[in-house]
């Protein structure tokens, strides 16, 4: 007898949950990091890669596709530009989580939150630079009212929000990167040859760290080393469900859902963490909201068929 297939509905109710589950994730990650106060932000980078690097080549092994990445699946070795396009990956990934570990230390979360706000404009302002994407008058207009919430916290804060933007052009060159990797190949495979790179490196890091009796993993108590032990861990946990959930759902679905995170981000430095949030900061996030409303509005335009 052939297996019963699931039916769209049920693959959909399965995808929205794993992708939801993923953004609450991201979204509430702060709390995990904050719970490792004390604990450099370096050290805490040094010790999420060589995490993710030890489960990720994990998952590789047991799905007996180590070299997926790097040889697609007609058999053919991949051409020399991966190695380098994997090589830009890993950079770009590492800057964004040493950035973003460095804000949520720092109490800088309000920045970080504008940041993943502003990642989805990035992309179409790259999109349309690499791909030569149409950009249209919406979209268009949602850049302008973007740029004008980033100037509009330089002006108040007298600075240039450096981690905001620093987060979203590190990631969204990321994303820019890997959308040129096979597509049979999913986040958590990419992470773990993106790992090949940062890995030792965060090893080597620990062991310095550890021969010079600084290290943080014994003697700060239980919940430290735990929570050192599964950085890797809660970093691929949120990579596979999205993956699971990207799969099911439509790009506008996804294009709604992204917007979690960051919430619940902005929440956190300002209620739980104690953040400032004066006029100026609240001015540019409703700039940039209203530039996101019209960004959205884009998805229901192509799924309708409208132009």
């Amino acid at each position: 007898m052939d297996k019963k297939q699931p039916s769209p509905s049920s693959s959909r109710e399965t995808g929205l949950f794993s992708a939801f589950s993923a953004y609450v994730i991201w979204g509430i990650l702060p709390l995990y990091w904050k719970g490792l106060t004390g604990v450099p932000s370096a050290e805490l980078l040094a010790w999420r890669v060589t995490g993710c690097a030890v489960l990720a080549w994990a998952v590789l092994i047991l799905r007996r596709r180590p070299l997926a990445l790097l040889r697609p699946t007609d058999g053919e070795a991949a051409h020399s530009g991966m190695v380098i396009r994997v090589l830009a990956a890993a950079i770009l990934i590492g800057l964004n989580w040493g950035v973003y570990l460095w804000a949520v230390e720092t109490e800088k979360m309000v920045e970080a939150s504008l940041g993943y706000y502003i990642n989805p404009l990035v992309n179409v302002f790259l999109g349309m630079i690499f791909f030569s994407e149409k950009l249209g008058k919406i979209r268009f207009a949602a850049l302008m009212l973007a740029f004008i919430g980033v100037m509009i916290m330089t002006v108040q804060s007298g600075v240039v929000p450096w981690v905001s933007l620093a987060l979203a052009l590190t990631f969204g060159l990321y994303a820019l990167v890997t959308k040129q990797f096979p597509s049979s190949v999913d986040s958590i495979e990419a992470l773990g040859w993106e790992m090949v790179v940062l890995g030792p490196l965060g090893v080597l890091y620990l062991l310095r760290e550890g021969i010079n009796g600084t290290w943080h993993i014994a003697g700060f108590g239980l919940q430290i080393t735990v929570l050192l032990l599964f950085a890797g861990a809660i970093t691929l946990l949120p990579l596979w469900l999205f993956g699971r959930g990207a799969k099911k759902l439509p790009l506008g679905v996804l294009g709604f859902l992204q917007y979690i995170a960051p919430t619940m981000m902005l929440l956190l430095g300002v209620a739980a963490f104690g953040e400032p949030f004066g006029w100026g900061k609240a001015a540019a996030f409703f700039f940039i909201l209203v530039a996101l409303g019209l960004y959205s509005s884009t998805f229901k335009k192509k799924q309708d068929g409208s132009t």
